[in-house]
């Protein structure tokens, strides 16, 4: 047994680093993104979130991610007409829609979701313009976040054609540079 300990002992920084490499690839930065979006890592990989159904309402933007319950797209009838042609759409996807009460301040806002699907702001009757756009296709846990210039007041948000029965998305107000 006494033989083996010289063997253990030159073991042991391996062991070490592989620990030390193995926290550091389980912690997604996603980088490849225009702005940082370590908030919204933090918020979707949190298990708490504010559900709510396609057609729902929630008062305000949370400080968590919001769990969006999405039906199949050829069934849900949005409010405003998608700024994505309806045939980009595949048949197979899902789509849905919620409001919010009141944005609170206005200014500048990103929209971030965990896959690739078409998103869609509406205030006062009419689409709100991207002001930016970034994504990350290396990205597992986000894909696509988008900013918008959003008044006080309430606000629809949209999501068209996303793969999946329910997404998980934040908004929060965007970073000054």
């Amino acid at each position: 047994m006494s033989r083996n300990f010289p063997l253990l002992k030159s073991l042991l920084p391996i062991a070490a680093l592989v620990a030390a490499f193995s926290g550091v690839a389980s912690a997604e930065t996603c980088t490849g993104f225009k702005w940082s979006v370590a908030t919204e890592l933090s918020w979707v990989a949190a298990p708490d979130a504010e559900a709510v159904e396609t057609g729902g309402k929630i008062v305000s933007i949370p400080d968590k991610a919001i769990e969006l319950t999405l039906e199949p797209s050829p069934s849900v009838k949005l409010p405003a007409t998608p700024g994505i042609k309806k045939q980009a759409i595949a048949k197979n996807s899902f789509s849905g829609w919620f409001s919010i009460a009141d944005v609170g301040k206005p200014g500048l806002y990103q929209i971030t979701i965990p896959s690739h699907a078409w998103i869609d702001v509406v205030q006062n009757d009419a689409l709100v313009s991207t002001v930016a756009f970034s994504g990350d296709k290396n990205c597992k846990s986000l894909r696509k976040s988008v900013q918008y210039d959003l008044g006080a007041g309430p606000a629809i948000i949209q999501i068209s054609g996303a793969p999946d029965k329910s997404m998980k998305l934040t908004i929060h107000a965007a970073e000054k540079k």
